[in-house]
This record gives C-alpha cells, structure tokens and sequence, in this order.
C-alpha cells in the first residue's frame, strides 16, 4: 500500500492544485462585484480570496499525507464513494466556519464590515458549493487512481504473460531433448556391434553436441549462426551413420546469420528429414537446408529427397514442438508449413526478422 500510495501522489499533486486552482478562480469571479465597486477598498476582495485559498490550500496538502482515499479498494466504486462522502458534512460544514468564520474576523479586526447574502440564504449556498467541490475532488482522485491501477496491472499482466511464456518454452525444450538423445543413442547403439569406430566418433560428436546445446541452454533464442553449428554436429552424427547414403547441401545467406531464432528449433525438423527420407529408401539422398531473409522475415527451409506425404498424414511431435515455440515467441506472426514437391518433402518456417539479444 505504501508503493501503491507513493505511485498516485505525483498524479494527485498535479489534480490537487488545478482544483484549488479553480476553487480559487470561482472566488475571484464571486468577488468581482468587490474589485469593481470604487467604494470598496482593494485589501478586502483580496483578503476573501486569501483566506479561501490558504484554506484550500492547507486542506489539500493533508489530503495528500493522508492514505484515507487508499483504505479501501476503488472496485466496487460505489463503496469507495460512500466511504469517502461519510466527511462531506464534516466538510462542508468545517468549510463554512472557517472561511466565512474567518473572512468575519478579520473584517472585524480591521474595522470593516464584511457584506455577504442574508445567513440563511449563505449558509445553504456555500454548503452546496463546497459538496459540489468535494465531489468533483473524489471524482478526480476516483479517476487518477483507477489509471494508476489500470497501469500497474497492465505491468503486472506483462510479466505474468512474459513468466508464462518463458514456462512454455522451457517445458517445450524438455521434451525436445529427451526425443532427441533418445533417437540418437539408438544410432549409437546399432552400430555397437558393427562398427566401434564409427560408433565411438558417434559419441564424441555426440558429446560435442550436447555440450554445444546446454551451454545455451539458459537462453530462449540463440543467432542462426549458432543454431546451424548445432545442426551441422546433429547432421554430421546422421552422416555417419547413412554413410554413403545421404548428401547434405547448405544454402545459408550470409546476412541470415544474425538473425535470432528459438534453440534447437531446427534439429527436429533436420531428424524428420533422416528418419522419413533417408531412412526409407536404400539409394542416395540429398538433403537441402536453406535460410535467407526476405524483407523483414527470416524463411527457412529443409528439403529431402525419398520421400513423399502420404494420405492422413498427421505432424508428430518434433514439428508440433516448433510449431508452439513459434507460436509462444511471435503468435500468429510465424508460421510452420510441410508439404511434398514431387518427389521430396520441404518442411518451411517464416517468421518475424530480428537480431534483437533477449
């Protein structure tokens, strides 16, 4: 609560002093007839509209010590309303004795006699204007501090979606690492017994790899340069494991590489590729990644041969994976399509450009 009053005070000074400002210019307006009756000396308007503003004055500045307008919650308004208007009486009342208490004695002091309206018409007169005043006070306040919360929540929402997403996409990047070391020690294993030494080059690259991936693991995007470096270990461990079956053909635009794109994005794509193209056929095939920049959206595309969407065919869960790291990091503005070219299957992502460093 504290914070939160710390916060509406600065608001509350700038509509603390246009109020008084215009209780001061309806005072001046009331004693016009004063300024321009030649009868009347100078100091006697003026002092009526001293004394309102000292009062005014002094009225506003415990207002703004007080944290009263903070007690209560401003949702419902009606209750926050009611609360505060239990003064109005006190008020007004409190306003009466000491502005026209004190405009009296001090007229009374210096020897003048200070005209107003007949008592009973004043006093009903001056309590209605200062509950008006009051009003529109509380309406202020009410007003000034509703946009105060309105921001605060705002933040807060900010952080909370920025929270959620950060949970999303670590929990996304769980399962993607269990799926990927789980295909790749079963390539390790198949050649255990058939091959050591292709096996244990598998391993130390495999070891590369992994040490490559959590080093960045304590970020959500990384540059496309260091992504691919990830993908080149990830395709040379698949190399070796198809050798003589599998060519791969890297198209990368220089100025892509800067680009940020989410961790890991593309090893399940690059795993499909194998798994679905290369692993299906006995002939030679190639595999083509490519990422260029296209105006202000990076694409990205990885092409395989041997291998074609078959009927029914439903997206597992490395492309479902991308395709909610996408959606967490830029919503709608990125996309994730599959689709066969005659004899190859081309898996494309566009997304926003950026280079920002999260």
């Amino acid at each position: 609560m504290e914070k939160y009053a710390s916060l509406a005070r600065s608001p509350l000074t700038v509509l603390a002093v246009l109020w008084a400002m215009l209780w001061i210019l309806v005072s001046i307006a009331e004693s016009a007839g004063y300024l321009h009756d030649p009868t009347i000396a100078l100091w006697q308007p003026l002092m009526l509209i001293f004394i309102l503003a000292c009062t005014i004055g002094v009225w506003v500045g415990l207002e703004l010590r007080s944290s009263r307008y903070l007690d209560l919650p401003l949702d419902p308004p009606r209750d926050w309303f009611r609360r505060q208007l239990r003064r109005l009486p006190l008020l007004a009342s409190g306003y009466i004795v000491i502005v026209i208490g004190g405009r009296s004695a001090i007229f009374a002091l210096a020897g003048a006699a200070y005209r107003h309206a007949p008592w009973p018409i004043l006093i009903p007169f001056e309590f209605i204007k200062a509950s008006l005043f009051y009003c529109l006070w509380l309406g202020l306040v009410f007003g000034a501090l509703s946009q105060i919360v309105a921001r605060e929540q705002a933040v807060a929402l900010g952080l909370m979606q920025k929270a959620l997403a950060e949970a999303q996409l670590a929990q996304l990047r769980a399962q993607l690492r269990p799926h990927f070391l789980f295909n790749t020690m079963n390539t390790v294993s198949a050649l255990m017994h058939s091959d050591v030494k292709r096996a244990d080059r598998l391993l130390a690259r495999l070891a590369d790899l992994l040490r490559a991936s959590l080093g960045g693991a304590e970020t959500d995007t990384v540059p496309l340069r260091e992504e691919l470096r990830l993908l080149r270990l990830y395709a040379d461990i698949m190399q070796e494991r198809f050798q003589g079956r599998v060519s791969t053909d890297w198209q990368i635009a220089d100025e892509a590489l800067a680009a940020r794109v989410p961790a890991m994005l593309l090893q399940p794509l690059l795993e499909n590729a194998f798994k679905y193209g290369v692993e299906q056929t006995t002939g030679c095939e190639r595999i083509c990644i490519l990422a260029q920049r296209q105006q202000n959206r990076l694409q990205l595309k990885i092409q395989n041969t041997g291998s074609m969407l078959r009927p029914g065919w439903r997206e597992g869960v490395g492309l479902a994976n991308c395709r909610e790291r996408l959606r967490v990091l830029h919503g709608d503005a990125a996309t994730v399509s599959i689709q066969s070219l005659g004899s190859a299957v081309e898996a494309s992502i566009s997304m926003p450009w950026d280079v920002t460093a999260p």
